[in-house]
């Protein structure tokens, strides 16, 4: 009963996943409110670490740099894949992943292109977990309850209601007790009003649109004994629209103003914009002054909206409220006003009448959508190498007969021919109370290359990644998704199953899932149970959550872990620490922490230290060992059954996997500053190493540290160079580890054309030496080659794609190796 020695066992263990259980990387995408912003939370299915991101001049495009960290999972990487974020009352969201290296699709050092359909202001930052990267839209929180149902008519005045919280001769009015959960959608601001002829500050709840709605939500709040229900009077703005005609269309520019002027008003916003972002508010309103005071030009709406938005973030609501009015007064149709009429209708004063009417409650309109899209590509690859000998294996010149005998002539092969469909749907059904969705993401790949070629291997495969039901209750607290999903916490990865949380209060929620692993493992049957625990708020910028966690495998333990995160969050920093520890095997699964911060000057550092296991120890491992008896059999074991009908043990399996495990140990420190208003230059070191295994029965001789490889990047990234949407990345890195070194340059470019049209060439040089264990010789290869990404949209909802990349390499070692090799891929994406 003893295991073969297998040198590759954790090449082996680390393709433990089939096709099957693999991911797209990007995951899913959540909305939601966060104070006066809306947040859009883009999850994907490895963990990652955000470096850095670049905007565009114009604001409405940036780019998000990002790394994916290893582990046994590794994600697909798919071209051209998307996602369209359409929410009422925000932007239209296009998220695209790409790889940095247009050569390589399976770059792990990639970026996150999101554009929105208009200008926006916005923030790039990590979110909650190692696998989420947020999207703040800055001043948007108020549209996010409107996404949650079409929006309705304006209700007529006398079906208006809030309920007043709390009232105060004190403008400094505040509520200590929390809001229910059930009407956590609701918004919570403050009023003045009069009262018996006296001024009085309210903190209101609202809105309502009927007095049955606003009486049965003051029902819930009994830890409010002052609550009343208010029925609010018809806005002044409201009764002079209806005796006035229709706006009229937004005025005509004011003649262009000179060039200089123009650029001064452009320099202004960017300025403005950034002291709003980095909380200077009062420099934001000189700033804004400034610019206000210059003739008017294009930019004047865009700064008369800001400037009321810093006026609210200063706690000076009146002064927002006479900004935002001057703004729907000059540009009553400007490409704001329906942000500029969602931020005033929470701060107009409202005089307090009694009810006088007792009507049902109405009906929630519930909207359904249907979104996703649909892609083909067809990926293409062509090679020619030739061989050169020159020296034998022990490094010693050949003669020139052996070496005409050992050389190759140059032979050309299409070695990459397939095409590959990815659908992509989401039917959504949504209402005040509830949003419901269910999800259907699959990838068909067909290879058209020989059966020659393919040496047995299948022609076709698919990949289902999604395919689920998610209920999301809006004011009970409740969500539940079923199906095909991606496990949110536990690192069980995808699986068959189901999910649920419930809400126990305001950012306290207990979580479930129970589910089947989607990766098949020979005949083993395999399914989990967990639950977990998360607190957003334990202290306002301290949140965290505890996990644990319990897989089966043919009624065995195959593990039982137990882990927790904790989260730091301020205006400009955020820290993050998780861990999992396997008490069966009694070991280290994963333990991290991850920090960012960003200066006034958008200087940026982020920092990472990990240990992880190459493969998280399991007991289904074991079915990747070689055993004596079963080689002597010519069979296979399908199950841990098998192995235990043979006489192997359960606790004998499970020392076996104890003494094969081998962790990956990674740090890295990022740093990007700003160096003029167009250009960034960056520097990054990571330090990576895994670590030995002991000799034991599996591996006789064990397995020797790797020792530590160092990584040195220097980048430079210019944005708006000649338009007002390019992006220009330099990059420059050196690699040094035990037995290789590696000299890297790179070029990428993005350029917008026009709206239609956008093309990204680049260019890339490579050099690595390491030694032949052999004949002791160095090896030395150099590639480098050009490439181009075109891509152009006949009609908004239809992308055709293209890239051609170019790779010559030529390697010297034992014998000289040229090879030119050509891949491409074309295709298109149909968006709905």
């Amino acid at each position: 009963m003893n295991p073969v020695t297998r040198p590759r066992l954790l090449a082996a263990l680390m393709a433990l996943s089939t096709w099957s259980a693999h991911a797209e990387i990007l995951d899913d995408i959540d909305v939601r409110r966060e104070g006066a912003n809306a947040v859009v939370q883009i999850r994907l299915s490895n963990p990652v670490s955000l470096l850095r991101s670049t905007p565009s001049r114009s604001k409405d495009l940036t780019q998000a740099y990002y790394q994916v960290r290893l582990t046994d999972v590794p994600p697909v990487y798919v071209a051209g894949e998307r996602r369209v974020v359409k929410t009422d009352g925000l932007p239209t969201l296009t998220i695209e992943d790409e790889p940095v290296r247009t050569d390589k699709l399976d770059d792990i050092n990639r970026r996150l292109v999101i554009s929105f359909s208009q200008a926006t202001a916005f923030k790039v930052r990590t979110g909650k977990g190692d696998r989420t990267i947020e999207v703040v839209l800055e001043g948007l929180g108020a549209a996010v309850k409107q996404a949650t149902a079409r929006p309705e008519p304006a209700p007529a005045p006398e079906q208006r209601y809030v309920i007043a919280l709390v009232r105060s001769s004190d403008p400094n009015i505040s509520v200590d007790v929390p809001i229910p959960q059930s009407l956590q959608n609701c918004q919570v601001f403050t009023a003045r009003r009069i009262v018996d002829g006296k001024q009085v500050h309210e903190m209101d709840l609202g809105y309502f649109a009927t007095l049955a709605e606003a009486e049965a939500a003051l029902k819930q709040l009994s830890r409010f004994p002052q609550a009343a229900i208010v029925k609010l009077a018809e806005p002044a703005q409201a009764k002079a629209d209806a005796g006035a005609p229709a706006p009229a269309a937004m005025p005509a520019p004011a003649p262009a103003a000179p060039q200089a002027t123009a650029q001064q008003a452009r320099d202004l916003l960017d300025q403005s914009r950034q002291a709003y972002e980095q909380q200077r508010l009062d420099d934001a309103v000189k700033l804004l002054n400034q610019l206000l005071d210059l003739p008017p030009s294009a930019l004047t709406p865009d700064a008369q909206e800001l400037l009321g938005m810093v006026r609210l973030a200063q706690g000076e609501p009146a002064k927002a409220q006479a900004e935002f009015e001057t703004y729907l007064k000059q540009y009553p149709q400007g490409p704001g006003a329906e942000r500029v009429k969602s931020a005033l209708a929470g701060i107009q004063p409202t005089e307090l009448k009694p009810a006088t009417t007792i009507e049902t409650l109405a009906k929630p309109e519930r909207t359904n959508t249907v979104t996703g899209s649909v892609s083909q590509y067809y990926y293409g690859g062509k090679s020619t190498t030739e061989t050169q000998a020159v020296r034998d294996t022990d490094g010693s010149p050949l003669s020139p007969d052996e070496i005409d005998k050992r050389s190759k002539a140059p032979i050309s092969t299409n070695d990459q021919r397939l095409l590959s469909t990815n659908v992509d749907t989401t039917w959504r059904s949504r209402d005040t109370e509830r949003d419901m969705k269910m999800v259907f993401r699959d990838q068909y790949d067909y290879n058209l290359l020989s059966d020659a070629q393919l040496k047995g291997k299948s022609r076709s495969r698919n990949r289902l990644t999604a395919a689920y039901f998610d209920y999301q209750g809006l004011k009970n607290g409740l969500r539940t998704r079923l199906g095909r999903q991606s496990a949110m916490w536990g690192g069980e990865g995808r699986y068959d199953g189901a999910s649920g949380s419930y809400a126990l209060k305001p950012k306290l929620k207990v979580s479930a899932a129970v589910g089947s692993p989607t990766d098949q493992l020979g005949n083993a049957k395999r399914y989990f149970m967990g639950t977990a625990l998360d607190a957003d708020a334990l202290t306002p910028n301290l949140g965290g959550s505890i996990f644990a966690l319990q897989r089966m495998v043919d009624g065995e333990v195959d593990r039982r872990a137990v882990g927790a995160d904790l989260r730091y969050f301020t205006q400009n920093a955020s820290l993050m620490g998780s861990t999992d520890y396997d008490v069966i095997f009694k070991k280290l699964n994963v333990a991290s922490l991850q920090g960012m911060y960003m200066a006034e000057d958008n200087t940026t550092v982020n920092a990472l230290y990990e240990r992880r296991a190459l493969t998280p120890a399991a007991l289904s491992q074991t079915l990747f060992f070689q055993f004596q008896d079963f080689v002597d059999a010519g069979i296979i074991p399908q199950t841990i059954t098998d192995l235990k009908n043979h006489g192997y043990s359960v606790d004998q399996l499970r020392e076996l996997v104890r003494s094969n495990v081998s962790y990956w140990t990674h740090s890295m420190v990022s740093v990007t500053r700003p160096v003029t208003t167009q250009w960034q230059a960056g520097a990054t070191v990571d330090l990576n190493r895994t670590g030995p295994i002991a000799p034991n029965p599996v591996l006789p001789t064990g397995q020797p540290d790797s020792g530590q490889s160092r990584t040195l990047s220097l980048l430079a990234i210019g944005s708006n160079l000649y338009s007002e949407r390019d992006t220009n990345v330099f990059t420059a890195s050196v690699m040094r580890g035990r037995q290789v070194k590696t000299y890297m340059l790179n070029y990428n470019n993005m350029t917008p054309l026009s709206d239609a049209w956008q093309i990204e060439p680049g260019l890339r040089w490579q050099r690595n030496v390491s030694q032949d264990l052999t004949s002791g010789l160095n090896i030395t290869t150099v590639a480098w080659g050009p490439g181009l990404k075109a891509s152009f949209k006949p009609r908004p909802t239809v992308t055709l794609e293209s890239n051609l990349n170019v790779d010559y390499t030529r390697t010297e070692g034992t014998s000289i190796d040229r090879s030119t090799r050509y891949t491409y891929f074309l295709g298109y994406r149909y968006d709905y």
